[in-house]
């Protein structure tokens, strides 16, 4: 299933992209870490804080398009991946003027289970995985400020 949500945060592109490459570099070493512990590198994602799931998340080099840098984002579930949808994205930084980037995360996800999960997914759970998205770039967002002010 398709999908695209767009949020905005202050900070001119370069910042956004410095303060990004901060937060995968956190990533990359907790990664080193988990990979020392015998674990993978998780991320907490779902429609509320409440409600979410762990899955293993990998952000790629980032390309350059017309719409701006272009991060692959891959993300499967943890545990029982037959249960949850598989994500394939583009996260996508682009200029909004001088002091404005906008942040998008546009892919597919594979709903679990084959034509019923394809059903469910069209009459409830495409709501839930919107609003997982959601979270997830909004969190992203806050964070990707958050670095800004600080780096």
């Amino acid at each position: 299933m398709f999908f695209s949500y767009s949020t905005n945060v202050a900070g001119g592109l370069a910042e956004v992209e410095k303060s990004l490459d901060r937060v995968r570099a956190n990533l990359a070493e907790s990664a080193d870490v988990a990979y020392r512990d015998g674990e993978r590198l998780s991320a907490r994602v779902g429609p509320s804080e409440s409600i979410a799931h762990t899955v293993h998340l990998e952000i790629g080099q980032p390309g350059i398009q017309s719409s701006g840098l272009v991060y692959p984002i891959h993300w499967t579930a943890t545990g029982a991946t037959m249960l949850f949808p598989e994500l394939d994205a583009d996260l996508i930084l682009a200029k909004r003027g001088s002091k404005s980037t906008s942040i998008t995360l546009r892919g597919t996800y594979k709903p679990p289970l084959g034509p019923i999960g394809r059903l469910a997914d069209r009459a409830v759970l495409g709501r839930v995985a919107e609003a997982t998205i959601k979270n997830w770039v909004d969190r992203l967002a806050s964070a990707l400020v958050l670095e800004t002010r600080s780096g």
